[in-house]
């Protein structure tokens, strides 16, 4: 007949089991409480100087200061985007890791195919932060004066104009030939290395037409030497209130719009996601944050985490529906 302690020895092993879980979870529980206890890494998966840059650097001094802990800027450029986004996808869980989310992310599955992550999958969304839109422009020589002559000419002359974009298959690719699907018109598209190159080739007359952003491109439009034409997002740009938008011409579904959205590895503890989106939240509609970005017409946001997931899925779910529409060569 076995001892009564035989039969007490699961019992005291389901306890001791219990009783470490119950430790665990109080632990890691503080531990998220605690949450930053050390720098939080925050991947920029472009190279400095750009627009992301500069509000990921303004959002990241922003919660240093709230936190008492630096966020500290890792820039990992390269492959579309992709090499960034691959390091955070691959991180630790803990909130020590994040990533600068923007439209590139979202057509990558498209361009490579055989991603090391599920862009749905691996991440976690914490805050939709900012969306800055775009302008189609014209040297000024080009005879259309606004947007209805302009697809009135293009329809007249399909492919007669040269049309700019920062590179083949670029997210910016994409909106001209989704827009350009939309109204009917057909275009020589010319692919330059960068936004840059297609800017100065725009002021210099040796192409028609680029889509670029306000705070490059606003002083050239101001000076006389580019000509908006329209904006790509639904709202007008305060800074430049007389260009007018696609939608109001009659083409609901058209919206293009540079956004970065904050995400971190998936399985990031709840605790700390609302912690730092609520922070993100405050620090977008900081009166000095606002005016370090107004004048390129960004709209801050600061959403919840569940709205930028939703955003994320939309955009991705957009840009293989135009890919699928317009025929568009997308490569690696």
């Amino acid at each position: 007949m076995s001892s009564p302690r035989h039969f007490r020895f699961p019992a005291l092993v389901a306890a001791l089991a219990a009783a470490g879980i119950a430790a665990f979870s109080s632990g890691s529980a503080l531990a998220q409480d605690a949450w930053p206890a050390r720098p939080v890494t925050w991947v920029v998966a472009s190279s400095p100087g750009g627009g992301v840059d500069f509000e990921s650097r303004l959002y990241a001094q922003k919660l240093t200061e709230a936190f008492g802990k630096p966020f500290v800027l890792d820039y990992k450029p390269g492959a579309g985007s992709t090499i960034g986004a691959g390091v955070v996808a691959k991180a630790a869980p803990d909130g020590y890791t994040i990533l600068s989310m923007t439209p590139s992310h979202t057509i990558s599955p498209l361009v490579y195919p055989s991603l090391p992550y599920d862009l749905n999958r691996d991440f976690t969304p914490i805050s939709l932060t900012s969306k800055r839109p775009s302008l189609f422009m014209v040297h000024p020589s080009f005879p259309a004066k606004d947007f209805k002559e302009y697809i009135a000419l293009g329809r007249k002359n399909p492919e007669k104009y040269n049309i700019g974009t920062s590179g083949s298959g670029t997210i910016g690719h994409l909106a001209l030939a989704w827009m350009h699907s939309l109204i009917g018109v057909k275009v020589t598209y010319v692919h330059f290395k960068g936004s840059s190159p297609s800017y100065a080739a725009l002021i210099s007359g040796q192409i028609d037409g680029v889509i670029g952003a306000p705070v490059a491109m606003g002083p050239h439009i101001r000076s006389g030497k580019a000509r908006a034409l329209i904006t790509t997002t639904a709202e007008r740009i305060k800074v430049l209130p007389d260009v007018p938008t696609l939608q109001e011409l009659g083409y609901k579904d058209f919206e293009y719009a540079q956004w970065i959205g904050v995400v971190g590895p998936a399985k990031m503890p709840s605790p700390i996601v609302n912690k730092l989106s609520a922070e993100l939240a405050k620090i977008v509609k900081m009166p000095d944050v606002y005016a370090k970005v107004a004048d390129d017409g960004t709209i801050m946001i600061g959403s919840t985490p569940e709205q930028l997931g939703k955003y994320i899925a939309d955009e991705a779910a957009r840009w293989r529906r135009v890919v699928a529409e317009t025929g568009i060569q997308l490569a690696e």
